[in-house]
């Protein structure tokens, strides 16, 4: 059986193509554009040629996206969105429409129409098919849900999910959905589209995928703690014996090395306060537990070497399970779906 693994970045969408006959460093994978940036250069296309646009598809993940929606009402253009396209840019529908969004179902006329979506199933099947290679029915999918949150800051939501996550037991079964929770809009959202297509979803936040990807590079179960540098956003956790029982979150360009080194070494030893990680303009930070001295410290992430090159963290050891760190969150997701009976019973 095959399955794959797409882990949904803020630049990139990492893909990786797993068969269990075939060699983890023997397989087909690709690391291309991710959705919210391909969305995003099409809404500044059609701003460079003076033409407004329509949204319609799922939720998806913002950045460059809801970046390029701001750019295209600030030269003037005209914005109209479904409901469901513009929950992109905020789930509170009357705050989205004050910025100037007209949100109505159909398309007027003389617009461009702009998809909207985490992942485009007919793009993935074409490129493969260049190949000769036809998509599995099993689907695994990451993307970083901040959940529904029309009247909170979403950080705050989202870090609440995380921290259910961890007391329940934290294990990797803990972060992997066959059905999301309702509130978890974005996962919800690929989730439709890959049953729609007949296809078998597994779902997992990106955050938990880089943590157990790197988890299955490990020859024990020593208290480790492990950073994975994105490009939009930094996690770090502690993993103790297959459990999550610590993590943080940050913005990656908002974190010099001085402010890592705090971060983490307040991880470590189980100080680290939610408050402080998020009025720094971080998501959150969540404590569990912490099992003592933590003796290593391993690293991935596309931005891994901004940090390790400045010295922040000292004896961080890189870690690229498969020989490639680009699949690190898509080798947590073949983790989980590894485990799939016990999500799909």
């Amino acid at each position: 059986m095959s399955l794959l693994a797409i882990d949904v970045g803020a630049g990139t969408q990492d893909i990786l193509l797993y068969d269990e006959d075939v060699p983890l460093e023997g397989s087909t994978k690709m690391v291309l554009p991710s959705q919210t940036v391909l969305v995003g250069d099409r809404i500044n296309r059609a701003r460079m040629r003076g033409w407004d646009i329509f949204l319609t598809g799922p939720t998806m993940g913002g950045g460059a996206s809801t970046a390029a929606v701001r750019w295209h009402l600030a030269a003037g253009l005209k914005v109209f969105a479904t409901a469901k396209a513009a929950a992109t840019i905020n789930d509170n529908l009357e705050r989205v429409a004050a910025l100037g969004i007209a949100i109505q179902e159909e398309a007027p006329e003389n617009v461009e129409v702009i998809e909207t979506g985490d992942i485009d199933l007919p793009a993935l099947r074409q490129a493969f098919s260049i190949f000769d290679i036809d998509l599995p029915k099993d689907l695994g999918v990451a993307v970083q849900d901040h959940g529904f949150s029309p009247d909170r800051s979403n950080r705050l939501v989202r870090f609440e999910h995380l921290a259910r996550a961890i007391r329940s037991g934290g294990r990797l079964k803990d972060f992997s959905f066959r059905e999301p929770p309702e509130s978890m809009t974005r996962m919800r959202a690929v989730r439709d589209v890959l049953a729609d297509a007949g296809c078998r979803p597994l779902l997992m936040d990106t955050g938990p995928a880089a943590i157990f990807g790197v988890a299955a590079d490990l020859t024990d179960d020593r208290p480790v703690i492990i950073i994975n540098f994105g490009n939009g956003h930094t996690v770090a956790a502690v993993l103790d014996s297959g459990r999550i029982t610590g993590i943080f979150e940050h913005h990656t360009g908002e974190l010099s090395s001085k402010k890592l080194r705090g971060f983490v070494s307040q991880l470590a030893d189980g100080t680290i306060k939610n408050s402080e990680v998020f009025e720094d303009g971080g998501h959150g930070a969540y404590i569990d537990s912490v099992p003592g001295e933590i003796e290593r410290i391993i690293v991935t992430g596309p931005r891994r070497q901004m940090f390790l090159g400045s010295g922040a963290i000292k004896g961080a050891v890189a870690a690229s399970p498969g020989g490639d760190m680009m699949i690190t969150g898509c080798i947590g997701i073949v983790e989980a779906w590894k485990r799939r009976e016990e999500l799909w019973r």
